[in-house]
């Protein structure tokens, strides 16, 4: 079993960089949204994150920087990466956050690129369902904090300016008895559901590459449970697991 582990935490660098199984994935500085802990291209030896869309003038510039680094891999979210990499020798990871719902579009997107990252908002039996019917193996999504939506906007700065209140870069909010956490940074704003996405029971699965842990906001005695012993050390949630996001409109 192959686990791949963003590194939000400094101490993370270090514990795992022994472990043959799991491989260290690096937010990169100025590429990433909703990341308190992000990585000068320099200091990346192994997998690189980019989760934002990009304008012309930074492709240009992530071509660049990514030509002369020693990365050994990248996950990111912007096609238009996919031509600035087509001639690196890295592995080559897709995530289409919401987006990668079904076998076929998969399928399609795995002609360009070695992986791609299955959207967490399926139930169980729907990504066990796209397990059996992809060409190449996958990336799955097994703990974090979801994200639920990305912005360029700066919709807390908004929020506040327009109310009078204190500023700040991150927030709770609750809507109809649903928990939030907002975050914005220079590149815009990042909607978290507040409880941890869990789900361990997805380990069990063939035909991944990588099992993905995101773990924002955790402590490292925390983080070596989840990722060592499959443990809920967090309580995490199973909503999305066993409840489907489909809903019929009246019409």
């Amino acid at each position: 079993m192959k686990k791949l582990v963003t590194i939000t935490n400094e101490e993370l660098i270090n514990e795992l960089k022994d472990k043959d199984d799991i491989t260290r994935l690096y937010p990169l500085e100025n590429y990433c949204l909703g990341y308190d802990l992000c990585f000068d291209i320099k200091k990346i030896d192994d997998f690189v994150l980019i989760n934002r869309i990009l304008n012309d003038e930074e492709l240009d510039e992530l071509e660049i920087l990514l030509k002369d680094s020693n990365i050994k891999g990248i996950v990111f979210d912007d096609l238009g990466i996919l031509e600035i990499i087509k001639d690196l020798k890295v592995t080559k990871i897709l995530l289409l956050d919401h987006l990668a719902l079904n076998s076929l579009s998969i399928n399609y997107y795995l002609d360009y690129v070695d992986s791609v990252v299955v959207s967490s908002d399926l139930t169980y039996e729907e990504i066990e369902n796209i397990t059996s019917k992809v060409k190449k193996d996958i990336v799955i999504y097994v703990y974090g904090l979801k994200r639920l939506m990305i912005s360029r906007r700066r919709l807390l700065s908004n929020y506040i300016d327009y109310y009078g209140l204190d500023k700040t870069g991150k927030v709770n909010a609750t809507v109809i008895d649903h928990d939030f956490i907002i975050k914005e940074d220079d590149f815009g704003t990042t909607v978290f559901m507040k409880q941890y996405y869990n789900g361990l029971k997805l380990l069990s699965l063939d035909h991944v590459l990588y099992f993905w842990y995101d773990l924002i906001n955790v402590d490292i005695d925390q983080i070596k449970k989840i990722i060592y012993l499959n443990e809920d050390a967090l309580k995490g949630s199973v909503k999305f697991l066993e409840e489907a996001s489909t809903y019929k409109i009246r019409g």
